[in-house]
């Protein structure tokens, strides 16, 4: 789990009236499983990319989009690290989701 400020502030808050608050709690929480299942599928699509393009001095990757929703915020960049994990050089692309035709004259 990714703790940001605002988590971290907002756990504070809740916990100050609560007795023996320390690093224990942190061991007992309980992960999200949507975000479980996204970063075993960036782990599982890593294997495959790394298997593929050992041999490759530049792996080109199509960037997923960021979320959507701001609870999926913290864990983007994560994602991202797992997905590019063991290759040297990555080159993320990412569209702005309309087709654009050039014609030149």
């Amino acid at each position: 789990m990714t703790w940001t400020k605002d988590k971290l502030i907002a756990e504070r808050n809740r916990k100050r009236g609560e007795p023996n608050v320390g690093v224990k709690d942190l061991f007992n929480m309980k992960p999200n499983q949507s975000n479980v299942r996204r970063m075993h599928t960036a782990v599982k699509l890593n294997e495959v990319v790394v298997n593929k393009s050992q041999g490759a001095q530049l792996v080109l990757l199509n960037m997923p989009g960021p979320p959507k929703n701001k609870g999926g915020d913290e864990n983007y960049m994560e994602f991202l690290e797992v997905l590019m994990d063991g290759l040297d050089r990555v080159l993320l692309v990412r569209g702005g989701g309309r087709e654009v035709i050039t014609i030149y004259s």
